[in-house]
Order: C-alpha cells, then structure tokens, then sequence
C-alpha cells in the first residue's frame, strides 16, 4: 500500500515526510496549511492523564473526553471524505424498506465503499502511532452496518481512539450514536457505536487561539532522501503494530494534534470549572514523577530546547535554572499544561523535590513563560 511505503534511506514511512516538516522555529507542520501543526508526544500520557484528573476531582470525565475529541474528528473526516462520498448509499440503504433484492445490491456496492474509508483512515492511524486496528467482525457477517464494530491492538489512547471509531460511524451515516468499549485481551479493546443521543451535548465551539509562528534558528541533520531529521528516523515505527517507539527511553510516541488536546482540556474546563488548568497541570506532574528517574534529567537548556523542538512543542528561547527555580519562554507553543506539569516533575526528580510553585502566563502571540520555585 502506498501509504506504508517506507524512506530508503532512513525508514521513516513516506506519508510522513510527505505531510510534515520539522521547522527551525520549534514547530511540526502540516505542509500546505500555515496554522496546522502536530505535536511527536508520549501517547501513554493521554489516557494517565484524564485518569489523573478523575482521581483528583473524583468524577467521571470520559463522556466529556470522548464528545470533544469526537467533535474534531467527525470534523477531520467530513473535510476528507465528503458527503456524496459518505451518505447517498446509507440513505438509500434505509428508504428501500423491505425491498431485499435491491437492499442486498446497494450492500454490494456500499460495503466496499465503507471498507475503503475505514482502511484508510485506520491506515494513516497506524503510521501515526495510534495502534492496530482491525475491521470488526460485523464485515463478514452480512451486517447492515459493520463499520459499527471495530477492534484494537495496543491502542495509544482508549478514549481518543473511542471518539474516533464514533466520530467515522456518525461521518459515515449522518446520525448520532454513542459508542461503549471493552477490554476482550491483553491491550486489546472492541469498540460498538449504536444510534443514540449523546451523554453530554458541550457548549458552542471554542474559538482556537491562533497566531502567526515567529521564525527561529533550529538546524536539524536530516536524511538526504526524504529530509526527515535524524533524530526522528531513530525512532522504531512499527507500521503493522501501528506503534512508535523511542529506543533510548523506551517510551511510546505518537502524532498527535496538539490542538485537539488544547480543545479537550477547554471542553472540560467549560463544563467543570476554572480550576481545571491547575488540576490538568498537577495530574501531569504526578504521573511524569512516576516515569522519570532524576539522574538522567541533569541536563541543560539546550538539550530541552532540542528535545522540545523535535517534540514540535515550540522553541525554548530563555532557559534559566537554579537550585532556587526554572524559569522557561517557549515561543510558538502548544499544550502548555501539558510542558509545564512535565517541566515541574523533571525539575523536582531532578533535585529531589517533594513539590513546588509554580506561575506561567501565555500572551497572544503565542509565548508560553513559566517559572517554577523551590
């Protein structure tokens, strides 16, 4: 398949050489989209950190997690597979009524047209580092709708994966539905969407904070066949296993949207309250305590700003550290709860800190400024 074609040269699969770029300011972007970018991020953190705030607010958030991701991604899709592509065979479908016959002819066309847009979109899924994902049992069974039934393999994120098998169902048929999972193996879940209202309808669309990308003097060795950064190709991408690994800390990564995340937290902050970014930022730090040992993080600020920057999380221009505090300015940023509660962790395991303060700002232009004290 075209899609899983890798670099020659460095292995990288070509989709993603293609689609993004690694640019001197600290920025992962999407070629031909001057405001889109992604982020390389660790993808255990996703599902820890919605647990993490669970436990410290004590409720359930998963129904808000899976309606906001849901709201991008049926977005996403819609702009990728338009309607005349989507709908006209599922309407039809249910205007015959009983009329076998002709019901069992548009199922042959419109089965094979379900399957493509499910491959597809599982396909650029895997390369991403989402997990392997499986066409569900209801495919072979005859099913009027086995698009509803999906099962996955090592998923990078339980809920996000949840809001994106509901958001293709509900692409795919213009509907409503809800979706409910469960754990049949060993990191393996089976996901079922069926027509329904959803638990929690959430406010008007927030508006995404956009701004213009200051430039910056980042210089990457690259690969001379597709121009992926070195660094990156050291990662092992497992296309078949739809995983990504870093073979230095042995951690899970996947390609991510940084403004996806920024929206869920938003979503969450509307319907609970504003004390949500400082409950997100001391989730993160206490689930990156526990992944972390502190020797290792005795590093300075060049070494964050190259990690950050690889990371697509923006460009470190002032690092200042002491005994005393951690003081950081992040231009062209992204997920900045997210840095900060994993800059705070690092900085305690690093001197071997209980806890600590902390105060950031963000200012329009998209300079994220945190200073942590012992």
């Amino acid at each position: 398949m075209k899609k899983r074609e890798l670099c020659g040269e460095c292995g990288v699969p070509l989709m993603v050489s293609r689609e993004f770029n690694w640019e001197s300011n600290g920025v992962i972007s999407l070629r031909g989209s001057e405001h889109n970018r992604v982020a390389l991020f660790e993808s255990r953190i996703i599902d820890n950190l919605f647990k993490g705030i669970e436990e410290l607010i004590g409720i359930n958030i998963e129904h808000i997690v899976i309606e906001s991701r849901r709201r991008e991604v049926k977005r996403y899709i819609e702009k990728s597979f338009p309607a005349w592509m989507r709908k006209p065979l599922v309407t039809l479908n249910e205007r015959l009524g009983d009329l076998f016959v002709l019901k069992h002819v548009v199922r042959m066309v419109r089965n094979p047209l379900g399957k493509y847009i499910t491959r597809q979109v599982l396909d650029i899924g895997r390369i991403y580092g989402y997990g392997d994902v499986e066409l569900g049992p209801l495919w072979e069974s005859g099913d009027q709708h086995p698009w509803r039934v999906n099962i996955i393999n090592n998923p990078h994120s339980t809920l996000f994966f949840a809001a994106e098998a509901l958001a293709s169902v509900e692409a795919f048929e213009g509907q409503d539905h809800w979706v409910r999972y469960e754990q049949i193996g060993e990191d393996t879940y089976e996901y079922t969407a069926s027509p329904a209202r959803h638990p929690v309808e959430l406010g008007g669309w927030l508006k995404r904070r956009r701004y213009d990308f200051k430039p910056g003097e980042i210089e990457y060795e690259r690969c001379g066949s597709c121009g992926i950064p070195l660094e990156v190709a050291k990662l092992v991408w497992d296309i078949d296993g739809g995983t990504i690994h870093d073979p230095e800390s042995g951690r899970r990564m996947a390609l991510i949207g940084p403004f996806a995340m920024d929206a869920v937290l938003q979503d969450l902050e509307s319907e609970l309250g504003g004390s949500i970014p400082e409950v997100v930022v001391e989730a993160q730090r206490r689930y990156v305590k526990t992944r972390i040992e502190g020797g290792q993080w005795r590093r300075g600020g060049s070494t964050f700003n190259r990690l950050t920057a690889l990371r697509g999380l923006g460009n470190i221009t002032f690092f200042e550290a002491d005994e005393k505090h951690l003081s950081v300015t992040i231009q062209n940023s992204c997920m900045q709860l997210l840095v900060l509660g994993l800059a705070q962790a690092i900085y305690e395991t690093a001197l071997g800190l209980d806890s600590t303060t902390y105060e950031w700002k963000t200012d329009d232009d998209g300079d994220f400024e945190f200073t942590i004290r012992n």
